[in-house]
């Protein structure tokens, strides 16, 4: 069982992750990145349910999604069981996009890590999958019977 005392050494770790994801994300439009991810992570869907599951207010994904559509990354269609509602989906655009920004961080991070090996790596992802699952599962703002989600990132194009 994990003590109190190793926990508060890793959520000491969370703010340094995050600067150095700033670090690597740079001024690139990161939550319209996220969006757009996220619509190809669930495939043609409602904005409503992008928001959920990016976890955030339905009206700031709306305006991510405007953003989104007026750069024709993202287009909508019809919802075939409601005609009220509209399914989103990535354009060739906004996969290629993905697939740039993916090749883009994927670079960065292989140039500040060349002293790490492929196994020391492989066993860092491992341990933050196992992490973000556990974390995720036992977190007072997740339903508890919602199954863990993989990260829009894991959804995107893979590096080419």
């Amino acid at each position: 069982m994990a003590s109190p005392h190793a926990c508060a050494a890793l959520v000491d770790q969370f703010p340094h992750l995050a600067r150095s994801k700033r670090a690597l994300v740079g001024s690139h439009p990161g939550a319209a990145t996220a969006t757009l991810a996220t619509v190809v992570a669930v495939g043609p869907a409602r904005v409503s349910e992008v928001a959920e599951h990016m976890g955030l207010d339905l009206s700031t994904v709306s305006r991510q999604v405007a953003h989104l559509r007026r750069d024709g990354l993202v287009e909508a269609t019809p919802d075939a069981s409601d005609g009220r509602s509209q399914r989103l989906s990535a354009t060739p655009a906004g996969i290629a996009l993905l697939r740039a920004e993916r090749r883009r961080l994927v670079d960065a991070v292989a140039t500040r890590l060349t002293a790490w090996d492929d196994d020391d790596l492989g066993a860092l992802t491992r341990l933050l999958d196992r992490l973000a699952e556990d974390l995720a599962r036992t977190s007072p703002h997740t339903a508890q019977t919602a199954p863990a989600q993989p990260a829009p990132a894991t959804q995107t194009p893979r590096y080419a």
